[in-house]
């Protein structure tokens, strides 16, 4: 035991020594400089005097002698260290939402340098988030309408840290091109679009999946409730419309979520997953977007939340048109979707 004492002795200065020098230095915190220097002081205390902490072992069940002391000590300390962890996550997500909207900001910044903005009234933004998707976004391109109900269209493709040729490719098309050097998921994507859109000073804004599952040439049905003053929120239901060939899993996953949402959200809804929706641009304005990857799972939900009208028209789903799925397997899919649903919901 003799040896444990000089050892969490020598821990203990180490710890200070740590702590001063980073101080120093101005790359400690307080609350962070307050929790090393209790912990630093707490190991030299027990390492000198052992004894001052049977009162609290005794609360834990621990009662006194050097070995259930060791016992008692290393349970304290495992508890100690689970709550650091926690904090250190907490500042790991401090430091990504930092850097996110880092790269958000790079983005719209460069986006704006190449294009500057536009506030011309009558115009349907259309953002396309993609990622590597070369050889499926011609597909969504080429019918692609130029006027939906009397309102340009204007392409925005947000390309979500893409190695391939996708960003040349919308060009090509004429399409606006967001090029985001920082891979964060579609959710994220979506989301800086949106704001893009706005920016650009689009009446109406909707999405349009770059894989060609969904089909460009419904959008008049999509924006017509918004045009007609009848929601501010539409979302294309495949429930309503024609899916073609559901995987297995998917479409029973689609019902489940659809009955926990309209549960949520206090009206019927048949398809919250949809890729395939439509906002006026004040209700983009209202709103404000979180997930990074399962992003349709928080629009109905934030929607209800701020009192904006929801509608759903049919709409058409059909097989991939080239290259591979982004999304994660069908389990981690629904895992992380869940997730994104209670935190709207609680949020």
């Amino acid at each position: 035991m003799h040896y444990l004492h000089i050892l969490g002795l020598i821990v203990a200065v180490g710890l200070l020594a740590i702590l001063l020098l980073r101080w120093r230095r101005g790359r400690l915190r307080l609350p962070d400089a307050l929790i090393m220097g209790v912990l630093a002081a707490s190991l030299g205390v027990i390492s000198i005097a052992p004894s001052v902490v049977d009162p609290v072992l005794r609360l834990l069940g621990f009662p006194p002698g050097n070995e259930r002391r060791v016992i008692g000590v290393l349970l304290i300390s495992n508890i100690l260290t689970y709550v650091l962890i926690l904090r250190s996550y907490a500042r790991t997500d401090a430091v990504e939402v930092l850097l996110a909207d880092f790269a958000d900001r790079i983005a719209a910044r460069h986006f704006v340098w190449d294009y500057g903005t536009e506030t011309r009234a009558s115009k349907l933004g259309v953002v396309i988030p993609a990622l590597n998707e070369e050889t499926s976004l011609p597909s969504v391109m080429d019918v692609m309408p130029k006027q939906v109900h009397g309102l340009d269209v204007e392409i925005i493709v947000v390309s979500d840290g893409s190695t391939d040729a996708t960003e040349k490719v919308a060009r090509d098309y004429g399409a606006l091109v967001v090029g985001r050097d920082l891979r964060r998921g579609q959710g994220a994507a979506v989301s800086l679009g949106y704001r893009i859109a706005v920016l650009r000073g689009a009446q109406i804004v909707a999405t349009v999946d770059a894989d060609g599952q969904y089909d460009p040439l419904e959008l008049p049905q999509l924006i017509k409730p918004i045009l007609d003053g009848e929601a501010d929120v539409v979302h294309g239901s495949r429930v309503l419309g024609d899916y073609e060939s559901p995987v297995f899993g998917r479409a029973q996953g689609i019902k489940l979520f659809a009955r926990l949402t309209s549960l949520m959200a206090g009206s019927r809804i048949t398809d919250p997953a949809s890729g395939f929706r439509a906002f006026s641009a004040e209700a983009l304005l209202k709103l404000r977007f979180r997930e990074r990857q399962f992003h349709a799972s928080e629009v109905t939900v934030a929607a209800v939340k701020e009192g904006l009208r929801l509608k759903e028209v049919p709409c058409t789903f059909r097989e991939r048109a080239a290259g591979t799925t982004k999304k994660p397997p069908l389990l981690q899919y629904g895992i992380g979707y869940a997730r994104s649903l209670l935190r709207t919901w609680l949020g």
